[in-house]
């Protein structure tokens, strides 16, 4: 009787185990504190409305293309993070996406700044209807939308039609406030070819052509090289305090998707970019450096925030016109701040706290001796009325993220998702992420941009992955089989069991 009772223990044992995957079942699994993570940013996504003063553009002139790419973007990350799709809010996102489709198929043009010219960030602006169309096939996709639904066949068609000898462009537009847009040229684009071809391969097109015309220009050259000598962006990798984005901002999304696609960067251009956002982590030790014209005659004070007030904790004297001071900064609640004292006009150069060759911010006041008055106490220099001029520097916040910004860090770690990156700091990352407040975010779309990042290191991004139709069938006509036979095993059993105690 023992060794029925434990066989039937081991059948029921393995069925338990086989049958809620085979069936579909949805296994409800503690996540802890990561879930908790996920939820508050979900929330954070959900509510978080287009603001032109933290938008790509900073501009209204574009308020609706970043808008309905707001939209698309909080439904590829809700739905990846796991929340429920056939909820009112998420619906509501749905219908808004469907809402502003064209008669043509075509969806509104969204933003991708990767045209290649000097100073592009200044003076164009680049929009593209094939980036917009690709990325709302994949949020309708990602919202449970079938492929062969009347809204994604017109899109694919308009892709398939605006396809340009492999790959798509983008409308450059030369914009000056008084004068408004005037369009210049079409240029072809990395981003807008990148979320076409991820569309149309989830659609089952065959897009080898357009992929390889991709693969072969996601070179950071390309991605990269043309912002990094500009006195704008040369500071930190990812840059802040500017309107517009280098092309490895606007490609990471598609990529992602690309990579499920059995399409991936190539090895150099990840080691490349992986190596730079190591670099540029405000993580480990920074150094003070600082560069006068001419004045040798300077203390540097370093002071603490303490119960006391702020207070002097070391000194530095007499060090020269070109000084670099190593500095293990931490993390601290209050930071610390960098005092430089003077009896001669300080006349910065390259001062300011650096991390290997990137400057990180904050830096000595530029041409402050020109304005000497109220001003100071915001910008922090002062000259006193014995002839002392007085400059502080606040100490960057060692905190694990990049720029001390939600949406930087996030595009960060989805890049070091991408190249495969493990350990090391991303844990510090994460957990900048999980503690930021909105005031962190600098980025209109930096909730859902986190809830990606979140969402990809907590392992839910693939098991949130849509099934496609045609597995969905293949899984009813499974189950349509595994319950009659489990069922059948089960009463065989039961009725071996009876019989044998007869």
């Amino acid at each position: 009787m023992t060794r029925k009772l434990i066989t039937l223990f081991l059948i029921f044992f393995v069925i338990s185990a086989i049958l809620p995957p085979v069936l579909g079942g949805n296994v409800l699994i503690n996540r802890g504190e990561a879930k908790y993570y996920i939820d508050k940013y979900q929330l954070r996504t959900l509510s978080y409305p287009w603001d032109s003063t933290e938008s790509i553009s900073a501009w209204s002139t574009f308020k609706d293309n970043e808008s309905f790419y707001l939209t698309c973007l909080k439904v590829i990350a809700l739905a990846r993070s796991g929340y429920p799709r056939n909820s009112s809010d998420f619906q509501a996102l749905i219908r808004e996406i469907e809402s502003r489709q064209g008669k043509d198929g075509s969806f509104p043009a969204i933003i991708t700044d990767d045209y290649i010219e000097p100073d592009s960030e200044w003076f164009y602006w680049e929009l593209s209807k094939a980036a917009g169309t690709g990325l709302a096939i994949l949020a309708l996709l990602e919202a449970g939308e079938s492929p062969d639904s009347k809204e994604i066949e017109k899109a694919t068609r308009f892709l398939l039609k605006n396809e340009s000898e492999n790959h798509w462009t983008s409308k450059v537009y030369l914009y000056w406030d008084k004068t408004g847009l005037h369009r210049l040229n079409e240029s072809p684009s990395l981003v807008a070819t990148a979320y076409a071809v991820a569309a149309l391969s989830r659609v089952g097109h065959n897009v080898s052509r357009e992929w390889e015309w991709l693969r072969e220009r996601l070179t950071p050259e390309r991605l990269v090289e043309p912002y990094a000598d500009n006195f704008f962006t040369g500071f930190i990798f990812p840059m802040p305090y500017r309107d517009m984005r280098a092309p490895y901002e606007s490609v990471a999304l598609p990529l992602l998707f690309l990579r499920e696609e059995n399409m991936t960067v190539p090895r150099k251009t990840l080691d490349f970019i992986s190596s730079l956002l190591k670099e540029t982590q405000y993580v480990g030790n920074a150094t003070l450096r600082l560069s006068f014209k001419g004045v040798t005659n300077y203390t540097v004070e370093e002071r603490t925030y303490t119960a006391n007030g702020w207070e002097t904790v070391k000194t530095w004297k007499g060090l020269g016109k070109n000084t670099s001071i190593k500095l293990g900064l931490g993390i601290s609640d209050w930071g610390s701040r960098f005092a430089v004292i003077s009896r001669e006009p300080l006349l910065p150069g390259e001062s300011g706290f650096f991390k290997g060759g990137m400057r990180l911010y904050s830096e000595l006041p530029r041409n402050y001796i020109l304005f000497v008055g109220t001003g100071y106490t915001e910008r922090g220099v002062f000259q006193f009325s014995d002839g002392r001029n007085y400059a502080v520097i606040e100490s960057p916040n060692l905190d694990g993220s990049w720029n001390h910004d939600v949406y930087s860090t996030a595009i960060a770690l989805i890049w070091l998702h991408l190249a495969g990156e493990k350990g090391g700091n991303i844990n510090d990352a994460l957990r900048f992420l999980e503690l930021a407040t909105p005031k962190e975010s600098m980025s209109f779309d930096g909730e859902p941009y986190a809830l990606i990042a979140l969402s990809l290191y907590g392992r839910v991004w693939e098991e949130n992955k849509p099934v496609p139709l045609s597995k969905e069938r293949e899984r009813e006509n499974l189950n349509d089989l595994v319950v009659p036979l489990v069922a059948g095993v089960l009463i065989g059993v039961f009725m071996g069991i009876l019989l044998r105690r007869r």
